[in-house]
């Protein structure tokens, strides 16, 4: 298969069908057959052409980190766990968690250096490639911004090869409460900060959908004559770099809500605080601005997954223990409505926690 005249003899556009469709390491190492290859298929048309192929078909995988050299990855369309090294040479940065994981990449907390540091001021974060091995440390967070609260990390759908980090925060003073979102531009290498006056205490749980971030906020308001708290959607345009509000049915008496992107839109999950309750699925619908039902789970299903906190995206819907007192891990396939349990996950889970990973070829 590897002979140099079959693979000369093929059109251009039907070798680039062929290439796109074959796993991102292989594609890392056919880079390194001759330059025409190594031009070709680090072109943008080819990771365009990639990006076009597997939007739909790509899985996703549940990633711990183990040792911070390599990644246990959950297939769930072969249902095996992979080991991927996250690089060749490790870098002189002694990490500390794992932040973040979006477009392909993973978002390290740590410091530069072999030791470990706990001074918020010398905290850095890495980002890094595991399929193309390319990791870049990025620049000390603007005076003010701590490594802290939500954290995301994303490849914009039309720059497939430009990554951005958000943080988001509260900032209150005696006489004002801020909203502040700090993003990082890996074209521009710069961190930037945008405001705006908040009501809001607390902002979590975030997701993000076609260039949009979205957060679950918390305010506290008076109700008749009473102080009560109340949860307020928010969120954040990646391209106008604006905050905006939204309605969102963010109460319950029986479950807890997160937001999620399932099937391309965005969806709110309500999970399970009590024993003989069922998650449930709403999307929002941006042409009547509701919610709607969405039937996407399986019906009359008993999940015994009391207390665990869910991992969403694409088609896949996870289930794990917050904890870490369990090692099962409930996973639902949206697509074909099955559901299935990830048993003996690996040891390193219970410490590591879970992240959603989408193995891409994005640049850093």
């Amino acid at each position: 298969m590897m002979d140099p005249e079959v693979w000369s003899k093929l059109p251009q556009e039907m070798l680039l069908d062929v290439l796109a469709r074959l796993p991102y390491n292989r594609i890392t190492k056919f880079r390194e057959v001759c330059k025409k290859w190594k031009e070709l298929l680090n072109a943008k048309h080819f990771t365009d052409r990639i990006v076009s192929i597997r939007k739909s078909q790509t899985p996703l995988l549940v990633v711990c980190v183990k040792r911070y050299h390599a990644i246990m990855a959950y297939d769930p369309t072969i249902k095996e766990w992979q080991e991927i090294f996250i690089w060749k040479k490790p870098p002189n940065f002694q990490i500390h968690c794992l932040r973040a994981a979006g477009g392909g990449l993973l978002c390290f907390k740590g410091n530069l250096g072999e030791r470990k540091t706990v001074d918020e001021g010398a905290t850095r974060l890495l980002v890094v490639n595991p399929i193309t091995k390319l990791w870049r440390i990025l620049p000390s967070l603007p005076s003010g911004i701590r490594a802290a609260g939500c954290v995301n990390l994303v490849v914009l759908e039309n720059e497939p090869n430009r990554f951005k980090i958000l943080f988001m925060q509260i900032h209150c003073n005696l006489h004002q409460r801020r909203l502040v979102g700090t993003l990082y531009d890996s074209a521009a290498d710069l961190w930037t900060t945008y405001c705006e006056d908040t009501t809001l205490e607390s902002v979590y749980r975030s997701v993000y959908v076609n260039g949009t971030m979205h957060y679950i906020g918390s305010e506290r308001v008076h109700e008749y004559g009473a102080l009560v708290s109340r949860r307020q959607g928010v969120s954040f345009d990646m391209y106008k770099k604006a905050f905006s509000r939204f309605d969102a049915p963010l109460t319950s008496e029986v479950g807890a809500k997160k937001f999620m992107e399932l099937h391309g839109r965005l969806s709110l999950v309500t999970f399970s605080t009590v024993a003989t309750f069922s998650p449930s699925v709403q999307q929002f619908d941006e042409q009547s601005g509701t919610w709607v039902d969405a039937q996407l789970l399986p019906p009359g299903i008993g999940l015994g997954v009391q207390g665990y906190v869910p991992l969403g995206q694409g088609s896949y819907l996870y289930f794990a223990d917050p904890h870490r007192q369990s090692e099962t891990v409930v996973c639902y396939d949206l697509l074909n409505r099955q559901r299935f349990l990830i048993d003996e996950s690996f040891p390193d889970l219970r410490s590591e926690g879970f992240k959603l990973y989408h193995p891409t070829l994005c640049s850093v």
